[in-house]
């Protein structure tokens, strides 16, 4: 039997994939996901259909799990994840899932924030950030969540701990929402038409000092809250513990893909990719791609989103080093190396 059953909500999101992969294969524990459309279960892991919006279904969810000890909120209201998200309903889906695993072998619990928490979606905002800078003016559904959360750890024997990632990357086919692909995408149709590979977001954003949060330092991260002491009632920023600039990773880029260097050229993707889907499929088909639509590989607003941001975007990172997580890695390698692998596994040319 496990000594420890870990219950992930969004397992099989963006931010919980490489968690579920990683917990599952550790001695000594079980997971338990939930989720709206549950996969196949793997090894060391089992999954629950799970309506978040609905209590019952969340109390009916947790009695299979059986007596869990963790709990890992990342799961997020389904109507998109624009600037301003549903306060209500976010708030609604996690205390659904407090009230219902509320139980007396629970240890931890721990709640995915991210970057919006400084007011990344607002506009410019103190850099390097530091988890107890002043919050912005609300809405921000992440304050009312983390209000939640210590509000209900009050007498309780449970602790609680909190992540604030930035921008997600992961080797994840099929989702489209990944600034790897959004590049790999990007440079293979520059190459099929013959273009430079000119940077489509403002000249600020060229130079400005940017970082990353790859999904398998989250879940290492994630995991380590779960277990130390030291994280114990404590909110974390958590990247890779570097930084970069497009300036400097942009030519690696353009070789990496044989292209010519561009230029700094401002230009909404959403709309110059709009006629590119045959393009892309002229593409996928010569290449024996798995999507031929360009839509479940690239997301071009969020490039627009990432690469028009003007001001540097700086996470400090000493106070998850303080307390002892000190897992780096190098972001500009480690882009070259998600697109070996989407190369390898046909999602890419």
């Amino acid at each position: 039997m496990a000594e420890n059953i870990a219950l992930i909500a969004g397992a099989t999101g963006a931010a919980a994939s490489r968690l579920t992969d990683l917990i599952a294969r550790t001695p000594g524990w079980q997971v338990v996901g939930l989720c709206r459309n549950p996969p196949s279960d793997g090894p060391g892991v089992r999954y629950i259909r799970t309506d978040f919006t609905n209590l019952e279904s969340c109390k009916a969810a947790v009695a299979q799990a059986g007596a869990v000890t963790h709990m890992v909120y990342a799961a997020r209201a389904p109507f998109g994840e624009g600037g301003v998200e549903d306060v209500p309903a976010n708030l609604m889906l996690l205390r659904n899932l407090l009230d219902a695993a509320d139980v007396p072998s629970l240890k931890h619990v721990h709640l995915l924030e991210g970057g919006k928490w400084y007011g990344l979606h607002i506009g410019p905002m103190r850099s390097p950030t530091r988890e107890d800078d002043p919050r912005h003016m609300p809405p921000n559904f992440y304050y009312d969540q983390q209000d939640l959360l210590t509000d209900r750890r009050r007498g309780k024997s449970w602790t609680w701990s909190a992540s604030r990632p930035q921008y997600l990357v992961d080797v994840a086919p099929g989702r489209a929402r990944n600034l790897i692909t959004v590049v790999g995408a990007y440079a293979a149709l520059c190459r099929e038409l013959g273009v430079a590979f000119d940077f489509p977001g403002v000249p600020a954003a060229y130079t400005a000092i940017s970082e990353i949060t790859d999904c398998s330092v989250l879940a290492r991260f994630i995991f380590w809250c779960m277990t130390a002491p030291s994280a114990a009632d404590q909110a974390f920023n958590i990247t890779n513990g570097d930084v970069f600039r497009w300036s400097n990773l942009w030519p690696r880029l353009a070789d990496y893909f044989g292209l010519k260097q561009g230029i700094v050229r401002p230009m909404k993707l959403e709309r110059w990719m709009a006629d590119k889907g045959p393009v892309w499929r002229r593409i996928a088909e010569r290449h024996g791609l798995h999507y031929a639509d360009i839509a479940d590989v690239a997301l071009w607003p969020y490039g627009d989103f990432v690469w028009n941001i003007d001001w540097d975007i700086v996470s400090s990172m000493t106070k998850a080093r303080l307390a002892g997580f000190h897992d780096v890695e190098d972001t500009e390698d480690q882009f070259l190396r998600h697109l070996a692998e989407y190369r390898e596994r046909k999602v890419l040319p």
